[in-house]
């Protein structure tokens, strides 16, 4: 294991390095040491499992309450003529399942970036470290952000759109299975688009990209992420991917503003 220079780390405004104790250089990042590839996988496991227990205790806690919150999402999110059809013995069960562990992951969201960051933590400057580590928090603020889009605005024109579509020629009568894994696709999937500015302001907050890269690429980037909004949003209609599309463009553009500011 290397060995820090404390007192430099400390004092100095300099980004925190190791010093090399055979030719009195600054090298790499303090608290970073050299690992095989196998400490690295096997760190990368231990944090994979205690998100993924997380997730199980939350998906558990949250099961007994999963039958009220479909009856509650269903009558919330689709029109009262429309009957709940169930086409499998074990549809229903595996419906409180999935929706069990959606509720997990927005509720341990949190936990899963701060691990990440964990991770990632030893290959960092301390400037970036302090950065990222009030990255978590905001990040979570986002994905509620994008979430609440998904359930408040796009999925209330998606389903009374496609199910009004569909009244026009044949009764309306819609599987459980695949309303709710609508519903979960697109609430998480507006959640996890909505880290995307993050993602940006992160990797110039740490010099991977430069800012004026981005502001000469606006063209560029508008396509991609109005591209990625098309591949994460399962919609025929088009109308949450471009709504999707169009909340990117503006948290881009707010991105922009606040790297003047970080």
């Amino acid at each position: 294991m290397a060995l820090k220079n404390d007192s430099s780390s400390e004092n100095s405004s300099e980004p925190d390095l190791i010093e090399n104790s055979s030719s009195g250089t600054k090298k790499g990042v303090a608290g970073d040491y050299k690992e095989n590839v196998v400490e690295h996988l096997r760190e990368f496991r231990n944090r994979i499992i205690i998100a993924g227990a997380a997730l199980l205790v939350g998906a558990i806690l949250f099961y007994p309450y999963s039958d009220d919150a479909i009856v509650y999402l269903w009558a919330q999110l689709i029109p009262e003529n429309v009957i709940m059809s169930i086409y499998s013995p074990t549809e229903y069960i595996m419906t409180r399942m999935k929706l069990s562990i959606a509720f997990a992951i927005c509720l341990f969201f949190p936990l899963l970036m701060y691990q990440l960051f964990r991770f990632m933590s030893r290959g960092l400057y301390k400037n970036e470290r302090r950065f990222l580590l009030k990255v978590v928090p905001v990040s979570f603020i986002l994905f509620l952000l994008g979430a609440s889009l998904a359930y408040f605005i796009v999925l209330p024109l998606f389903m009374n759109y496609v199910i009004f579509y569909a009244d026009q020629t044949a009764v309306a009568q819609i599987g459980l299975a695949e309303t709710f894994n609508t519903i979960i696709s697109l609430v998480l999937g507006f959640g996890f688009v909505f880290q995307i500015p993050l993602l940006m302001v992160s990797v110039v907050r740490m010099g991977i990209v430069e800012e004026k890269t981005l502001r000469k690429g606006r063209l560029v980037v508008y396509g991609s992420l109005i591209g990625f909004a098309f591949l994460i949003a399962p919609d025929p209609t088009l109308v949450s991917q471009l709504i999707a599309g169009v909340a990117l463009v503006i948290l881009f553009e707010i991105s922009l503003i606040l790297l003047k500011f970080i």
